[in-house]
C-alpha cells in the first residue's frame, strides 16, 4: 500500500506567528487523535516564497485509511469548530492551497524523520517516465548514503494545477546536515557527476518546477 500525504499551505499574518504555533499545536493533537501519522508543521527556510509561509502535512498508510479519518473529521464536532476558527477572519494565518500526494514506492528506505526537509517538485517527460523513476531511486540512494533519511518520491493528485506533478523530498538532521550536503554536490565527484547529467545531460527525465527547504517546528 502506498503512503498519503496531505499538505496544508498558507501564510502567517504579519505579527500573528505566537497565535499560529498555538494553533498549529491544537491540529497536531487533533489529528494524532483522529488517526493521521506524523502531523508536522514545517516554516519555510528558503523556498522564494515570502516569509511567514508554512506547510502542516499529515500521513496515512493507505487511501482508505486517509478516507477513513477524512469521514471521521467530517462527524466530529471539535475538528469542525477547528476548521471554523482556522477558516475565520481572525485567523493567525491564512490558508492558499490544500495538496494531496501519493507516494510512488522506490525502494526501502531509512524512515527517521529530520528537522529539516528538502522538497523538488517537477514535471516528468511523458516519453522517459520510467527513466524518471530510475533517477529518482538514485538521487534517494545517493542522498541517504550520504546521511539524509526519509528519501521519498510522490506524485501530487488532487492538487488543482499541480496534478501529476512529481516531489521528491528527503529529510536532514539539521540545518547544518543539510550545509553539509550541499557542499557535496560540487564536491563529492560522484554526486556532481550525477547532478550534471540529471540536469543538463541526456539523462533528463523531467523538468523542475519548485524547490524548496522548510524547518519543522518542535510541537
Amino acid at each position: 500500500m502506498a503512503t498519503i500525504q496531505d499538505s496544508v499551505v498558507g501564510r502567517v499574518k504579519p505579527g500573528r506567528m505566537e497565535d499560529h504555533l498555538a494553533m498549529a499545536v491544537e491540529a497536531v493533537k487533533l489529528f494524532e487523535r483522529l488517526g493521521a501519522r506524523n502531523p508536522r508543521l514545517a516554516m519555510a527556510a528558503a523556498t522564494g516564497e515570502p516569509a511567514g509561509t508554512f506547510t502542516f502535512s499529515t500521513e496515512y498508510e493507505s487511501g482508505e485509511a486517509w478516507g477513513e479519518v477524512g469521514d471521521v473529521m467530517n462527524a466530529d464536532a471539535e475538528f469542525q469548530a477547528f476548521v471554523g476558527r482556522v477558516s475565520g477572519s481572525d485567523a493567525p494565518s491564512e490558508i492558499v492551497q490544500f495538496n494531496t500526494a501519493i507516494e510512488i514506492p522506490l525502494r526501502q528506505n531509512n524512515p527517521t524523520l529530520g528537522t529539516v526537509i528538502e522538497v523538488h517538485v517537477s514535471r516528468p517527460i511523458p516519453a522517459r517516465y520510467e527513466q524518471n523513476l530510475e533517477m529518482a531511486a538514485r538521487v534517494c540512494e545517493l542522498v541517504e548514503a550520504r546521511g539524509a533519511t526519509n528519501a521519498r518520491l510522490f506524485t501530487l493528485g488532487y492538487a488543482g494545477l499541480g496534478t501529476g506533478l512529481q516531489m521528491l523530498s528527503w529529510e536532514h538532521q539539521n540545518m547544518k546536515a543539510l550545509g553539509r550536503m550541499s557542499d557535496q554536490w560540487s564536491s563529492d565527484s560522484e554526486l556532481a557527476e550525477f547532478a550534471m547529467r540529471a540536469q543538463y545531460g541526456e539523462d533528463v527525465t523531467s523538468t523542475p518546477v519548485f524547490s524548496g527547504i522548510y524547518q519543522v517546528v518542535p510541537i
